[in-house]
C-alpha cells in the first residue's frame, strides 16, 4: 500500500511539471467558470531567497562567532482552460545556525508540494470540484521530540475531493495578480515512516484513514513600482480523523504563510508554518522567522 501511494503521487508530480513547461499565453480574470470562447491561460511564479545573519561577540575574554542562514523557495503554477484548471504550489525552506567550534543546528525545515486539478460543476452558484494531492516532509535530518527525522521520514500524504470556489485575476496589464480558493470536502490521509516512530497517545493514527477537510488558500503578487514588489502566499488546511465528533483535537490542522516586501533583489521576508498533528508530536510544531533576504 505504501509503495502504491508514493508511486501515484510521483506520477501526478511528473504530470504537473510537464504542464509547467508549456508556453505562457495572455493573462486572464474571472471566477470559477470560464466562458466557452476564452483561451487557455498559464500563470507561473517562482521566488527563491536566502537570508543570512552573522554575529561576533567578545565577552569575558571569550570570542563567539555564529552564522544563521535560511533558504526558501516558493512557486505557484496555474493552468486555466475552458473546462479544466490545474494548479500546483511548492514550498521549501531550510536553515541552520552554526556557532564556531560546535556542530550546526537545524533551524527550519519543510517541503510541501500540492497538485490540484479542478472542473466546473455548477454554473449558479459557481461551484467547482477540486482534487488536491499534497505531500509534506522534511529536507534534512533532524528530530521531533527526540525522534529522528529525515527526507520522506515521516512523509505525510493526503488527497481530498472538495467542492468550493476559485476566484482570480491574471490580467497581463495589471500590476497585481491574485488567486483565492476555498472549499469543504472529504480527505484520505496517511503518515509514512521508517525510523520515525509515531507517539502512543490518544487521538493519533498513522495508518490509512479518512475524514472531512476544509481548505482556504490565497496568493498575491503585486508590482508596486518598477523596483518595489509585494508577495503573499497563505494556506490553511484542516483534516478531521475518524473520531472527529468525539475528539476534535485529534484533527490535523496546518497554517503556512509567506510574505515579503522586496526592493529589487533585497527584501524583508516573514515565514510562518504551524502544524498540529498527534501523529508527529503532542505539541504544535511552529516555525517562524523575519529576515532580510536576497532573491534570485
Amino acid at each position: 500500500m505504501n509503495r502504491r501511494v508514493i508511486l501515484f503521487f510521483f506520477i501526478l508530480l511528473s504530470m504537473s511539471f510537464a504542464a509547467i513547461s508549456s508556453p505562457k499565453p495572455e493573462g486572464a480574470t474571472g471566477e470559477s467558470v470560464q466562458e466557452e470562447n476564452s483561451e487557455k491561460k498559464v500563470q507561473f511564479h517562482i521566488r527563491p531567497s536566502l537570508g543570512l545573519t552573522f554575529g561576533d561577540s567578545n565577552s569575558s575574554g571569550i570570542r563567539v562567532t555564529n552564522l544563521q542562514w535560511l533558504g526558501t523557495l516558493n512557486s505557484d503554477f496555474d493552468y486555466i482552460g475552458k473546462k479544466f484548471d490545474l494548479s500546483s504550489t511548492l514550498f521549501m525552506q531550510y536553515g541552520e545556525s552554526k556557532v564556531k567550534g560546535q556542530d550546526a543546528e537545524k533551524l527550519q525545515d519543510a517541503f510541501i508540494l500540492s497538485i490540484t486539478p479542478s472542473i466546473p460543476l455548477i454554473k449558479v452558484p459557481k461551484i467547482r470540484l477540486f482534487l488536491e494531492t499534497t505531500a509534506e516532509t522534511n529536507l534534512g535530518k533532524g528530530t521531533i521530540d527526540d525522534q529522528p527525522t529525515g527526507f520522506l521520514d515521516p512523509l505525510f500524504l493526503y488527497q481530498t475531493l472538495f467542492l468550493g470556489q476559485k476566484h482570480y485575476s491574471f490580467q497581463k496589464e495589471d500590476n497585481t495578480t491574485w488567486e483565492l480558493t476555498y472549499g469543504l470536502g472529504y480527505a484520505f490521509q496517511q503518515t509514512l515512516n521508517k525510523k520515525f516512530e509515531t507517539l502512543d497517545i490518544a487521538g493519533n493514527n498513522s495508518s490509512f484513514e479518512s475524514g472531512f477537510s476544509g481548505i482556504v488558500e490565497v496568493s498575491v503578487n503585486s508590482k508596486i513600482s518598477e523596483s518595489l514588489s509585494f508577495v503573499l502566499n497563505a494556506k490553511a488546511v484542516a483534516l478531521s480523523r475518524e473520531n472527529f465528533f468525539k475528539d476534535f483535537d485529534s484533527s490535523r490542522r496546518s497554517v503556512l504563510v509567506r510574505s515579503g516586501l522586496f526592493y529589487k533583489k533585497v527584501g524583508m521576508e516573514y515565514n510562518f508554518h504551524q502544524v498540529h498533528d498527534l501523529n508527529l508530536s503532542e505539541n504544535d510544531l511552529v516555525d517562524q522567522s523575519i529576515m532580510l533576504t536576497i532573491t534570485f
